[in-house]
């Protein structure tokens, strides 16, 4: 049977087959999907200028001060982690995680609070800049209670807050749960 005849006449149940689509082999399914992307496309570039010329929202002189506190909440839970150093290798092992995550959170939280301006030299500025705490080794349940504490108090603070704070103040927080839970 000749193909080229195959491919003009209708299938049996009067479908027709992939080649006569179009004329030139680019059948009606990839023009459609080749213009949905051009559309899409244009849909983002649109959205990104628009954004680009929106100004940036101004930044208050100081962090708010739950921000602040809750830097204070992840130094104390580091100084507690780094004094506790004893225990089976399976709870230093959580530990030394929990720790990691305690760092990302804190490195978090300073990025966050170094987009407001710096106050002039003050009491007020230099209490709110204070040494890092010194930790005292922990058994396993205290650090537990800290943990679940810590995770209490992001959530309270996640829920006072609107936006990526809100969303950061969450997520440190079910972090915390998370190590309260795999500290045995």
């Amino acid at each position: 049977m000749d193909d080229t005849r195959a491919a003009s006449h209708p299938s049996p149940k009067g479908r027709h087959t992939v080649d006569d689509d179009s004329a030139d082999g680019v059948s009606r399914r990839w023009f459609l999907a080749g213009a949905g992307a051009v559309v899409v496309a244009g849909a983002g570039v649109g959205y990104v200028a628009r954004v680009e010329r929106e100004p940036a929202p101004p930044v208050p002189d100081l962090p708010p001060a739950l921000l602040l506190a809750a830097a204070e909440r992840e130094r104390a839970l580091i100084a507690d982690l780094d004094a506790t150093t004893g225990g089976p290798a399976a709870l230093r092992a959580v530990l030394a995680r929990a720790r990691a995550d305690h760092a990302a959170h804190l490195s978090a939280l300073q990025e966050l609070i170094s987009r407001y301006d710096a106050p002039t030299p003050t009491a007020g500025a230099s209490a709110a800049r204070s040494p890092a705490p010194s930790g005292s080794a922990r058994t396993a349940s205290q650090l537990r209670a800290a943990e679940a504490a810590a995770a209490i108090a992001s959530a309270r603070d996640a829920a006072a807050c609107t936006g990526s704070l809100a969303t950061l103040l969450a997520s440190v927080s079910a972090s915390e749960s998370s190590h309260a839970a795999l500290i045995q």
